[in-house]
């Protein structure tokens, strides 16, 4: 018969196992390890962007992106510009990093119709970048200025966070900002922008 020691020892191991499970690792496994090497290109500095997403996404075994340009501004008339940054962890996207060329009268339109989509408007809080940037501890957007061509043609750059890891909400805000303005300078380069700068 089993002392109490040792049941209690099989409890701990037990409950260690779930545990294992739930944070989406299999027992003994070793996490995964996010490298830059692997990293989307349109997230910019890839030492300053594997820094962040390490701070910001749970432990998992295995790490994936799938970056695309599927609309690349070829020229200094064109008027679009889009590209997408999906991350996953063993198979599951933990979130995703967009920019795109777009057109609101007043930045708080753009707000209203982009990023509350991903976060309510009272969670979302300003820091400096471009003409108008929020973020809160799931989703970091900047709003700049880009072309020439039409008073308002910007930038919108929108990291989102649909799985957060174990961070508090200060440290995974801060590090959505990083991964937002690091995504924003790569994206006003790219898109041959002759106004404004992420600052």
């Amino acid at each position: 018969m089993l002392g109490k020691r040792a049941i209690v020892l099989c409890a701990i191991g037990i409950v260690l196992v779930g545990v294992t499970y739930i944070v989406g690792l299999r027992p003994f496994q070793k996490a995964g390890e996010i490298k830059a090497v692997d990293a989307c290109a349109t997230l910019g500095d890839p030492s300053r962007a594997v820094a962040a997403l390490r701070a910001v996404v749970p432990e998992h075994a295995s790490y994936a992106f799938d970056d695309n340009v599927p609309d690349p501004r070829r020229d200094s008339m064109d008027s679009s510009y889009l590209t997408t940054c999906f991350i996953y962890g063993d198979g599951q996207q933990l979130g995703w990093a967009e920019a795109e060329m777009t057109e609101y009268d007043h930045p708080s339109g753009w707000i209203e119709e982009v990023v509350e989509q991903y976060d309510s408007a009272s969670s979302l809080t300003p820091f400096t970048a471009g003409d108008k940037a929020v973020a809160s501890p799931r989703v970091a957007a900047v709003y700049l200025p880009c072309t020439s061509h039409g008073s308002q043609r910007h930038l919108s750059v929108v990291v989102h966070l649909k799985q957060p890891g174990d961070a508090d909400g200060t440290v995974l805000r801060s590090h959505l900002i990083v991964l937002a303005k690091n995504a924003a300078v790569f994206a006003h380069r790219k898109a041959r922008c002759d106004r404004g700068a992420v600052g």
